[in-house]
């Protein structure tokens, strides 16, 4: 049953909330190849690519994707990928440095970085070395975020934008023939479905809060992206047929924008065999590990556990459970609340039992 009141007899007549934005969501699956190295859940598309492409392809892909992320993303809504690549085309070179340059100059990710965010960043001091351009990196995102060796790579770049251009434009040209175009035809109509249920709903009456909750099938909890989707001028979501159960966002403009594993509306009667077993992967991916498995079984014996509680038991490193218990919650399987200013996790009996029921259905037909 939903959690919400819905009319399910009145169709939305103010712009779509669901849109399957070509040029974001193919980029959308293009960056996961770099990131989604060994997430369960994620459609097998992403990791039959990445096996295909040589360890040169494969930094050359991160590179451009995460190295130059910023300076790539497609900047208007509604275009084709081809669409998208023409614009990269026409664009002056300086003007992929500028893009760049600007995100890195609003990003503040580390506490020391957001103390210091209205201060202006001496560009020229930045770029007069490798050393110190990933420095400002690390000191803006983080250790954890800053791949020395890629970013060190993407300085010789920055400091040359023709060659930043014709890198970029080279690669993502050569990525869509060989790997993309193809895929993206095939679940583009699988996509669309997706997208045409929902906006055949009336959700006038949610909050966005609540919309975000009802759309990806999640429970947002304290999400970093609240404050930008409550403030942003349109919140839209786009249905990716390789995010698995686990969602992205990314700001255009005003807009704020959400990937999500494309799938049905809850209740809804219409069914697309590949959507449910997509999702049934998802579901199922997060169970074949024997450490995850067990997680799950200690917090279903103790009721809740925290973090530091399951690094003493299990003798993980703090990096690895934070990785599982991500993993565990993007699935659904856990739910994390606050107790006394700390994190805690409880098992989700209610998704394991949809899970059980989901599977039931789709081999046996029983509902």
């Amino acid at each position: 049953m939903s959690p919400f009141a819905l009319n399910l007899e009145k169709t939305r007549t103010e712009s779509s909330l669901v849109m399957i934005e070509p040029a974001l969501n193919a980029f959308g699956s293009m960056v996961l190849i770099s990131r989604a190295a060994d997430e369960p859940g994620i459609h097998e598309w992403v990791t039959k690519t990445r096996a295909r492409m040589s360890s040169e392809e494969l930094f050359r892909h991160k590179l451009v994707t995460i190295g130059f992320h910023y300076s790539i993303l497609p900047q208007t809504a509604g275009i084709t990928f081809e669409a998208y690549l023409e614009s990269l085309e026409a664009t002056p070179p300086s003007e992929f440095r500028d893009r760049l340059l600007k995100a890195y100059s609003e990003i503040c990710l580390t506490d020391e970085s957001q103390n210091e965010q209205d201060k202006s960043v001496d560009w020229d001091e930045v770029l007069s070395s490798a050393k110190n351009y990933v420095d400002f990196l690390r000191y803006r995102f983080g250790e954890e975020l800053t791949d020395e060796e890629m970013e060190t790579r993407a300085y010789q770049y920055v400091i040359d934008p023709a060659a930043l251009k014709q890198l970029v434009t080279g690669h993502i040209r050569w990525f869509w023939r060989n790997y993309l175009q193809a895929e993206w035809t095939r679940v583009r109509p699988m996509l669309e479905e997706s997208a045409r249920a929902f906006n055949q709903l009336d959700l006038s009456n949610m909050t966005r809060a609540e919309l975000v909750s009802f759309v990806t099938g999640k429970e947002i909890g304290e999400s970093k992206w609240h404050g930008e989707f409550e403030k942003s001028k349109e919140l839209i979501f786009i249905p990716n047929a390789h995010i698995g159960p686990y969602m992205r966002a990314t700001k255009v403009g005003d807009n704020f924008y959400i990937y999500f594993g494309a799938r049905l509306p809850e209740g809804t009667l219409t069914r697309i065999p590949e959507l449910d077993r997509a999702e049934i992967v998802a579901r199922l991916s997060a169970l074949a590990d024997d450490t995850r498995l067990h997680i799950l079984q200690m917090i279903a014996e103790k009721g809740q556990m925290r973090s530091q509680e399951i690094m003493e038991v299990t003798s993980l490193s703090q990096p690895s459970v934070s990785r599982y218990l991500s993993q565990l919650t993007a699935t659904g399987y856990l739910q994390e609340r606050r107790e006394s200013g700390a994190k805690v996790y409880i098992l989700n009996t209610e998704r394991i039992e949809k899970t059980l029921k989901a599977v039931s259905a789709f081999l046996l037909g029983h509902s």
